[in-house]
């Protein structure tokens, strides 16, 4: 399937629901699984991928299925290994292509009895659930952040304190201040000393806990304002204090002629001149925000430069090979020199064949606000947004036609 998307207005004006976080929902969920009395959650994310968390936590199947649901892949391998049960956690062809073997190895130190089922350091994993010990350990933290949150979480239930030495400049921080902000305010001790982490044993327990809005998702709306001819959008229920790393997109998109404006609703978009103070950010610790900037700074022609892009190769699809593929169809030029992407200043012209989802979202939502620039645009595999933002056509509808097309 694919969508023909057509500009009903280049003037963006209204209100947009954004979802609940993703990344908030997935680590809460794995709290309440492990707090001995359970809590409510509210606003929780309706995302694909915190449905098969949710629906794997609620059951107590022998086998489990996570399809292309990386963060439940890594925070159920840690949640299976530390609780009594057998267990085979299996997903995608791409999520058998996902290594996994930095958090096996770690949870195998704490005493875990994890097994290969096909190809070593991959999913599919057995694993034989058992009360874990504490200790001292070292973590690369230079591949995914989500291993290191995935240990932190089940911290708490060991009988000894868990110490992470994590080896090198670890990616994503912001996401592991998060997870200790979330551990913290659901009872858990952690200290957290430049790389060093240190979980104490306790317990968690929480009163109602409400989720925040998505601020990965509302960097796709700052794209879609950035290629607007005008602007004037709320996304609802932002907060200017939130744990969301994310929140950097409002520097971010600043580069890219985006004014926010915080007001008691939420956060308000509007045009400003375009900025050319930076020509260059580093993205290390915000790799969700690499797409929607990529293609609104095509579409601005503007030239950038992009650093610490160190795991993209190694999301839902190789999101730089992807990405790459997508602006040579636009006649943009770039060019991928280590970690870093360099994009040339040049006028974008409408692909004449679609674009594709290569069964990620986030490339999906990038290119999406193309639509501001081009008559028209096709894109291949779209509702595949709903990995982590079900909602995001309908959205998309009040500014864009958007027609199926088999």
């Amino acid at each position: 399937m694919k969508f023909i998307l057509r500009a009903k207005t280049r003037s963006l004006k209204g209100t947009i629901e954004l979802p609940g976080s993703k990344s908030i929902s997935n680590r809460v969920l794995i709290i309440q699984a492990l707090a001995k009395q359970p809590f409510e959650i509210n606003q929780l994310s309706k995302a694909d991928d915190t449905q098969v968390l949710t629906k794997a936590l609620e059951r107590n199947d022998i086998i489990t299925d996570v399809g292309p649901a990386g963060t439940a892949m890594r925070f159920l391998t840690a949640y299976y290994a530390s609780v009594p049960g057998e267990k085979v956690l299996t997903g995608s062809d791409r999520m058998k292509g996902r290594p996994i073997k930095i958090l096996v190895d770690a949870l195998r130190l704490l005493g875990a009895n994890i097994t290969y089922l096909d190809k070593e350091g991959y999913p599919p994993l057995h694993i034989e659930g058992r009360r874990l010990k504490g200790g001292s350990i070292s973590i690369n933290g230079n591949v995914s952040s989500q291993f290191i949150t995935a240990l932190m979480l089940i911290g708490p239930t060991l009988p000894q304190p868990l110490v992470l030495n994590i080896e090198g400049d670890p990616l994503s921080r912001p996401y592991i201040i998060m997870t200790q902000y979330l551990m913290e305010t659901c009872g858990a001790q952690v200290e957290i000393s430049g790389n060093q982490i240190i979980v104490k044993p306790g317990r968690y327990r929480s009163s109602a806990f409400t989720i925040e809005r998505d601020w990965s998702a509302a960097a796709f709306w700052m794209s879609f304002g950035a290629l607007s001819n005008k602007t004037n959008l709320l996304l609802a229920g932002l907060k200017e204090n939130s744990i969301q790393g994310d929140i950097a997109a409002i520097n971010l998109f600043q580069n890219m002629g985006i004014d926010c404006t915080f007001e008691e609703n939420g956060l308000r978009l509007t045009k400003s001149s375009l900025s050319n103070n930076e020509t260059e950010w580093n993205f290390r610790n915000h790799p969700d925000l690499v797409q929607p900037a990529v293609f609104a700074l095509a579409g601005l022609k503007k030239k950038f430069t992009l650093h610490g892009l160190d795991n993209l190769r190694l999301k839902e699809t190789d999101r730089i090979d992807a990405m790459m593929a997508e602006l040579k169809k636009m006649g943009v030029k770039g060019a991928v020199r280590q970690h870093s992407l360099h994009l040339e200043s040049g006028t974008p012209t409408a692909p004449n064949e679609p674009f594709l989802s290569y069964e990620d979202h986030r490339m999906v939502m990038a290119v999406a606000p193309m639509s501001m620039l081009f008559p028209e645009i096709h894109i291949e595999g779209p509702m595949v947004v709903g990995k982590s933002y079900p909602g995001f056509w309908k959205q998309v509808e009040k500014f864009v036609d958007v027609r199926p097309h088999r």
